[in-house]
C-alpha cells in the first residue's frame, strides 16, 4: 500500500488520474499491484478506486487510509436536467439498534467513520450500469471534514435517531427527520429485532442526497448559495410561499418584469427563475441555500384560465435501461433516480396563459408572454400515501421495461408517429411516462442497445399526470 504524508498529498496522487476510464485505471492496478484480486459485482467501482493506492478488497472496519484516519467513499455523479451533480446519497455504515444505546455522539462508530472522508468521484450517464464499469470515468476527489461540515447539526441529527431507538420506535425512523445525516432502509429491508422485542426495518446511516447536491456544488462546481435569513421559527417552504403570494399573486406578468427590471423572453428557461429571484432580493444566477438544503424545487405551471394545467408536468429524461438496474430504495441495485426527484419538496407557480390558433396554422399557441397572469404559488410534497402510489407505478413501468417495451410506427398526420405499452396517464393516478424528445429519431441508444437493437425508442420522462398537477394547484 502506497504512503502519503497528508490527505492534500493523497488527493494529489488520485487526481493524477482525473479523466481517466475505468479501464485505464484497473490496467494501471494490473501492473503496480500484480497479487490484487478485483472481482465484477456492483462493487467494482469501489474496488477499483481503492486498489489504486494498494488496497485489496477486505471487510476491515478500520479507516480504509488508517494511518492518515480517512475514510473513501466512491460517489457516482449523473447529469440530471442541465446538472452533474451526485447521483445518489452515500452510505456510511449500518445501524445497530442494539448498540447504539449504549455510545455517546463523540464516541460513536458513526462519527468515527465521517470524521475525515474522500469521496472518489465518477461519472455514471444515463443508461450505464455498474456492467458498464470499464466505460465510466473518474472525476477526481472531494474531501469531508466532519468538524467543519455543521457538526452540530449532523450531532442533533444522530441524537434524533438514537432517541427514536431508545423510545423503541425505532420503525418511525424517517430520512425527512434529519438534516444531513439520515437512517435510510439498507439491504432487502428485512425486520430487525432489538430491546423489548420491538422490530425496525434495518437501515443504515447516510449523507443525505440532499445535503450531498448542496456540498458537491460548493466544493467542485463552485456554485454560491445565497441565504435569504428565514427565521428558524419559520418552514422555508411557508416563508418563500408568503412572499411570493404578496409579490406575485394575481399579478400580470408584464407588470412583473417591468417592477423588477428583469429582461424576459418566453423560449429562455432562465428567465422566471430570475425573476423569482429578483422577487426574492437575490442575485440572478445564486441558489438560495435554504431550498436547496430543504431539497424544494421552485417550478412553473402553465395553466389555463379555468384553473386546468394545459399539460403533464417533465421530469429529466432518462434511459430505459435505469429502470431495469433500479430498485426503488435501493435495497438490490442502485436507488430509483426518479425515487429522489419525486421526494423533494415542490412550490408550483402557477401561470395562467391564453391560446390561439394564428392564421393559416395548423396548431394553437400561447398568447404572448405579456398577457400572462401569476396565479396562487402552492407547496407540495409527495405524502407517504402519495409515495406507496408513485412506487406501486414505478414498478409497473420497470416491470413493463424489463419484459422488453413493444413499439411501432402508426400514421400520424402526413407522417408517422410512435405507438408503445409503456405506462399511460390513462391507466395511473399519479405518473405516467411519455416521450422527452418531439424528435422520435433522438433515440434511448442504452436500451436500444440492451435489446440487441429489437427496439428503437426515443428518450422517455416521467411525468406528472394533468388530474394530478391540477389537484394539487386547487387545494
Amino acid at each position: 500500500m502506497k504512503k502519503f504524508e497528508s490527505v492534500k498529498e493523497l488527493e494529489r496522487f488520485y487526481n493524477k488520474f482525473k479523466g481517466q476510464s475505468l479501464k485505464e485505471i484497473r490496467d494501471y492496478i494490473h501492473q503496480e499491484y500484480p497479487t490484487i484480486s478485483l472481482s465484477t459485482n456492483k462493487g467494482i467501482v469501489g474496488q477499483v478506486l481503492e486498489a489504486l493506492i494498494g488496497n485489496a478488497p477486505n471487510s476491515d472496519p478500520n479507516p480504509d487510509v488508517q494511518y492518515l484516519n480517512v475514510e473513501l467513499k466512491v460517489l457516482p455523479l449523473r447529469k440530471i436536467g442541465d446538472k452533474v451533480q451526485p447521483k445518489e446519497r452515500s452510505k456510511i455504515k449500518s445501524l445497530n439498534y442494539n448498540t447504539i444505546l449504549d455510545q455517546k455522539w463523540h464516541t460513536s462508530d458513526v462519527k468515527a467513520k465521517m470524521n475525515k472522508m474522500l469521496f472518489l468521484l465518477y461519472e455514471q450517464p444515463t443508461g450505464k450500469t455498474y456492467k458498464d464499469w470499464q466505460d465510466l470515468t473518474f472525476k477526481g476527489t472531494m474531501f469531508y471534514e466532519l468538524e467543519k461540515e455543521k457538526p452540530d447539526v449532523v450531532q442533533e441529527d444522530w441524537k434524533g435517531i438514537y432517541y427514536k431507538v431508545k423510545s423503541e420506535i425505532a420503525h418511525e425512523i424517517s430520512e425527512g427527520d434529519s438534516m444531513i445525516l439520515g437512517a435510510s432502509t439498507s439491504g432487502a429491508g428485512k425486520i430487525i429485532k432489538y430491546g423489548n422485542n420491538k422490530e425496525a426495518k434495518q437501515r443504515s446511516y447516510s449523507l443525505k442526497h440532499s445535503y450531498l447536491k448542496v456540498f458537491y456544488s460548493e466544493k467542485i462546481r463552485k456554485q454560491k448559495f445565497t441565504s435569504i435569513g428565514i427565521p428558524k421559527s419559520i418552514e422555508p417552504q411557508d416563508y418563500i410561499l408568503n412572499i411570493l403570494n404578496k409579490k406575485l399573486k394575481g399579478k400580470g406578468l408584464k407588470n412583473v418584469v417591468d417592477k423588477y427590471n428583469v429582461k424576459f423572453s418566453e423560449s429562455a428557461k432562465s428567465s422566471f427563475p430570475i425573476l423569482i429571484n429578483k422577487v426574492l432580493n437575490i442575485k440572478d444566477k445564486a441558489e438560495i441555500r435554504e431550498l436547496a438544503e430543504n431539497n424544494i424545487i421552485i417550478k412553473t405551471v402553465p395553466i389555463k384560465p379555468n384553473g386546468k394545467p394545459w399539460e403533464a408536468m417533465s421530469f429529466p429524461k432518462f434511459s430505459l435501461v435505469d429502470l431495469i438496474y433500479e430498485d426503488w430504495n435501493g435495497d438490490k441495485n442502485s436507488q430509483s433516480i426518479f425515487r429522489s426527484i419525486i421526494s423533494q419538496g415542490f412550490i408550483f407557480l402557477p401561470v395562467i396563459k391564453e391560446k390561439y390558433k394564428p392564421k393559416g396554422a395548423k396548431n394553437y399557441k400561447y398568447m404572448d408572454w405579456s398577457t400572462w397572469v401569476i396565479g396562487q404559488p402552492v407547496y407540495w410534497k409527495a405524502s407517504e400515501k402519495e409515495l406507496k402510489t408513485i412506487m406501486e407505478e414505478w414498478k409497473k413501468a420497470k416491470n413493463i421495461v424489463e419484459k422488453e417495451v413493444k413499439v411501432e410506427d402508426v400514421s400520424w398526420g402526413e407522417g408517422t408517429r410512435q405507438n408503445n405499452n409503456l405506462l399511460k396517464m390513462s391507466e395511473t393516478k399519479i405518473i405516467h411516462i411519455r416521450p422527452h424528445t418531439s424528435n422520435s429519431k433522438n433515440l434511448d441508444i442504452p436500451y436500444q442497445l440492451y435489446t440487441e437493437g429489437r427496439v428503437s425508442i426515443c428518450w422517455q420522462s416521467f411525468w406528472l399526470n394533468k388530474d394530478f398537477v391540477e389537484s394539487v394547484i386547487r387545494k
